[in-house]
């Protein structure tokens, strides 16, 4: 809380070496949390990344930083899923077969770790535990959910995986058949030759 940029630079890229994975600090979210004495004791206004409360205590700053976490993460996340989308379109347009059936695990599986991501990094579904606990916390939650479409934002991002991930499994799928249709091609082709190696032993 009103931290000077170069400090927050610095905190952002000490805190950097902490971090499992290639996660990188992409974008930000600053919300002003002003005192509005004319309003009512527990209304709550927000406009223009401001948010009017009645007080400010550690309540009230626990459950914006969670708010703002969420729309940081949401936001790193609604990349990865457009770079998934754009490399199964890469995908779909590339000619050829080879090593089509493993790139369609590796995309299956990214777009499964993606999915995970959303609910164990993010916690899109959860809310702060103090806003179960007192009524101003949960208000706040709630307004700040809908200013930063975090549900809206979250079933784009689901549906957008779901999609993706038919479109591996039918890929999959393909390649599957296509092995085991090989696979039976050969195995016809092997009985073939053994009654031509038999048929040649019994005329010569």
């Amino acid at each position: 809380m009103n931290v000077p940029s170069n400090q927050f630079n610095s905190l952002v890229s000490e805190l950097d070496e902490y971090v499992i994975g290639n996660v990188k600090h992409t974008a930000t979210e600053i919300l002003e949390v002003l005192v509005n004495k004319d309003t009512k004791d527990r209304e709550i206004e927000i406009s223009e990344d401001r948010v009017y409360v009645s007080r400010i205590d550690e309540g009230v700053l626990s459950t914006v930083a969670f708010v703002l976490a969420q729309s940081v993460s949401l936001h790193r996340i609604e990349q990865k899923t457009d770079l998934l989308i754009d490399e199964i379109e890469k995908f779909l347009s590339e000619k050829g077969k080879v090593a089509k059936g493993r790139k369609a695990l590796g995309l299956a599986m990214k777009i499964l770790k993606t999915r995970h991501e959303i609910l164990s990094d993010v916690m899109i579904l959860d809310k702060p535990d103090i806003a179960w606990e007192n009524e101003l916390y949960d208000q706040l939650y709630q307004k700040l959910a809908r200013y930063y479409e975090l549900s809206r934002r979250y079933k784009n991002v689901t549906t957008k995986l779901d999609h993706a991930f038919e479109v591996a499994s039918v890929l999959l799928e393909i390649h599957s058949e296509s092995k085991a249709n090989f696979l039976e091609w050969m195995i016809i082709l092997l009985f073939v030759l053994e009654i031509v190696v038999m048929l040649i032993e019994k005329l010569f």
